[in-house]
Parts: C-alpha cells; structure tokens; sequence
C-alpha cells in the first residue's frame, strides 16, 4: 500500500483580525502617506523624504515637518533659528501646528530673543550700548529710566517669556503708577521699552506700547483748564518774581552764613539765564568781566546721591551775558569781578581747589537739597517768598524767568536771541513760554474797539 505525501501547511500572511480604522480604508502604512488635512498639511508643500519613506512637507521660513509614519508615531518638526537647530514633536497634526504657531511668529519676525525672559528685554533697554556713543542718554534719564524699569516693569514682566508678553501686562505696570502724573512717565517708558524690544529681536506685537494710565477706583485729577490761545509752557506773569521781590530775597540771603555771596549768587542767576546746575559749577574761567558775557558749558547733576560734571542741557555748549547793574540798581557786574579775583585767591590758597566762584561750604559743588536746605529756606521766610506753613508762588528757577522776560520786554531783545542765550532747545519755546498769544489778541481787539 502507497504511503500517502505529508501535508503541507502554508503560513498565513495575512492577520485574522478584522481591519482598523474606517470601514473600506486598507490597514497598513497608508495613513502616513496621506495625513488628515489639517492646519500643517494646508501650509506646506510635500517632497519626497532625504531618508525613510513617505513624504516631508516644507513650511514657510524653513520649518520642515516630518509626519507620523505608523498610526501612533508622532509629528516631529525641525528648523534653524538663531543660527541653530530646533526642532519639537507631537502626537498630532494638531497639536504641532499649535507648537509652530509661536515659531512661525518669531521667524516672520526675526526675533530669536523671543524664548528669553522680560528681565532680559528690561536689560537690553537700560544697556548703554544700544546707542551710539554720541547718542546715549544722560546719566539722569539712565537713572529715571532705571528706576522706572525696577519699581513698575520687573515685578509684572520680569519673569515672563517675551513672546508671551501681552497687553495685559503693559497696562499692569502703567496701571501701578499711583498719579496719573507718573503715570505718564511710566507709560513713556513702556513705550520706548517696546520699541527697543521691537528692534532688538524680543518683541514682535507693536500695540503693546498702545497703553494708558486707568484710574479704576482712584479719585481722578481735576481737569486741565487753558485759556485759548495760550501754550500749556505759558509762565503767567505772576510767576515771575519782581526786582523788589529779588531784592528781598537778596538782603536775605545776605543776611546769612556767606553774606553777600549769596545775594551776589541769587543775582547772578536772575540776571544771566544760568540753570541751578550751570550756576552750581560756574567756574572763574567761564566769565570774561571784560564784556560781561559767561560761556555755560558744564553742568552739575546729582544721580543716586553721587555729584557728576557733564555738558550743559541738551549737549550744546552756550554764551550769555548780564548786565552792568540790574533794574533795581545792584552792581552786578563789579560785584562779580570781586568775587572772580576772590575766588582765584582761594584757588592758589588751595581753599577752593576748582576755582567755583560759588562753592559749597567745603570749597567743592553745592548739592541743591544741601543749598535748599541750609540756605534758602530761612531765606525764603525772611523774604517772604514763603508762608508758616512753607507755601509759596516763586521757587529759584522763578529766577531764570526773570531773565527771560527782562531780555524780552526790557531789553527789547529778540525772541531768537534770547532763546540762544537760555539755552531752549528752539524759539518756539521762548515765545509759547514768555510771549502771551492772548495778549497780542486782546490788545488788537481794543485797539480796534477804541
């Protein structure tokens, strides 16, 4: 009897289980080869892969995006940014598109500084060399700008990422001003800050700066009432010390530790146009006795306490010049030679070692809290300039618009000239501050009525 052949079994290469997925969509690898329609597919293009199989697809600025390539895999996206090599991943189409959201921001924006926190930006605006060496601010503003940034930005930005700055957060740092007044300041400060940012790569929305100081429950300031046709600089007469207001001041301060050197000071700067910080350094070779004109080109300024020496308002050098006498007859200018020779006297004695012809007790520069403090308060209740309680219309820079009106309307100088000798920053400021627009109008309505 033939022996029957053994059977033969065939492996089967097919899986007894029934299909994933939808109905009538084959199992296998074809989902990666066709990915869902979604945000990432719409915004790209597909090329065929450097490595492995299926398709790539390429995004704007250079963002390549690698598909799942099994039903679980995951979404991975790759890029250059900042001169390096990025990439993040997810486990949808879906949840990367909203990963290259913010990517995409920073690279249409060229900002990298982005991802870096806001303490980063305050740095990058308070750093001096954001400018060019001619063009950095002064110490004063640095220092203003510097405590702005640490009392009201750092707490609310300073560890948030810059991309994720909004403008909730910029209306929080204005919003904690406690005046409107500084309100103003700090939205100033915002919005150079934004600006800076804006330019340096860390911030990419400009309406962040689009911020203004809210009262919310705070009382608000009464409104600012003008009269028309007048500047909001307009310095009313009233304002303005008479020759005999300054007269009292000077007998006061005359009366005091330095006698008439005091007077001889209050004078000068009544008569000369010298801000307190020009008065403050006024050394013997910046006044010529011969024709009575003062070269102003330093200035003192007191930053956190510390005394510095730098060029006057606006880093433009000036010349001015004071009068023989003053309309109520002082002998300013032999008052001013004496005291020159005096002060170059004291300079060889070693007394006063930088020549200042108004020095502080101590032969160096006053301090103007030290100077208001010793000197003119007494000197104001002596001349009446203030009441018990310490209230009063005129302070010393009443003084500086003594000169101004006296070289306009005494004088009769030009309105150009003596902007020049001031030290505005243009003409405009010297006429909308001392040239009344609603005068000019009322004498021409009367002139035409009479």
């Amino acid at each position: 009897m033939t022996q029957a052949p053994p059977a033969i079994f065939k492996i089967p290469t097919k899986s007894p289980q029934p299909a994933r997925g939808k109905p009538g969509r084959p199992a296998g690898r074809a989902k990666a080869g066709r990915p869902a329609t979604g945000r990432v597919v719409a915004n790209g293009t597909g090329r065929a892969a450097t490595r492995g199989g299926g398709e790539v697809i390429e995004l704007e600025y250079g963002i390549t995006v690698y598909p799942a390539r099994e039903e679980h895999g995951r979404w991975r996206a790759v890029w250059y940014e900042n001169g390096e090599r990025q990439q993040c991943e997810a486990g949808t189409e879906q949840k990367l598109a909203a990963r290259l959201e913010k990517v995409t921001e920073r690279l249409a924006a060229d900002a990298p500084n982005m991802k870096r926190p806001g303490a980063a930006l305050i740095a990058h605006y308070l750093d001096p060399d954001r400018f060019p060496a001619d063009e950095r601010w002064s110490r004063k503003h640095a220092d203003t700008q510097r405590r702005l940034c640490e009392r009201f930005a750092a707490p609310v930005i300073g560890a948030v990422t810059c991309q994720d700055i909004k403008t909730e957060h910029t209306q929080q740092i204005v919003n904690a001003a406690p005046t409107p007044g500084e309100g103003d300041r700090v939205q100033g400060m915002i919005s150079a800050l934004v600006s800076a940012g804006l330019d340096g790569g860390y911030l990419a929305n400009p309406r962040l700066a689009k911020v203004h100081w809210k009262a919310g429950d705070r009382p608000l300031p009464a409104p600012r009432v003008s009269v028309a046709g007048e500047s909001a600089l307009w310095v009313d007469p009233a304002e303005i010390p008479a020759d005999d207001d300054i007269g009292k001041l000077g007998r006061a301060l005359a009366a005091g530790r330095h006698g008439e050197r005091d007077e001889l000071m209050a004078s000068t700067a009544a008569y000369s146009g010298l801000r307190w910080g020009e008065l403050a350094t006024l050394g013997v070779h910046q006044v010529d006795t011969g024709s009575r004109v003062i070269t102003v080109d330093r200035k003192v300024v007191e930053v956190a306490g510390h005394l510095y020496v730098e060029a006057p308002k606006c880093r433009k050098y000036r010349r001015t010049i004071y009068p023989r006498r003053t309309p109520a007859g002082y002998p300013l200018a032999e008052r001013l030679a004496a005291r020159i020779e005096a002060a170059r006297a004291e300079q060889a004695a070693g007394a006063n070692p930088l020549g200042l012809i108004f020095p502080s007790p101590t032969g160096k520069h006053w301090r103007s809290s030290n100077f208001n403090r010793s000197v003119l308060q007494r000197a104001y209740l002596a001349a009446g300039w203030r009441d018990g309680d310490g209230n009063g219309r005129w302070t010393w820079h009443s003084l500086r618009h003594v000169f101004c009106t006296t070289a306009l309307f005494t004088w009769k100088l030009d309105p150009t000239d003596v902007s020049r000798m001031a030290g505005h920053a243009n003409y405009r400021i010297t006429l909308d501050m001392y040239v009344g627009a609603t005068a000019g109008v009322l004498d021409r309505a009367r002139q035409a009525t009479d």
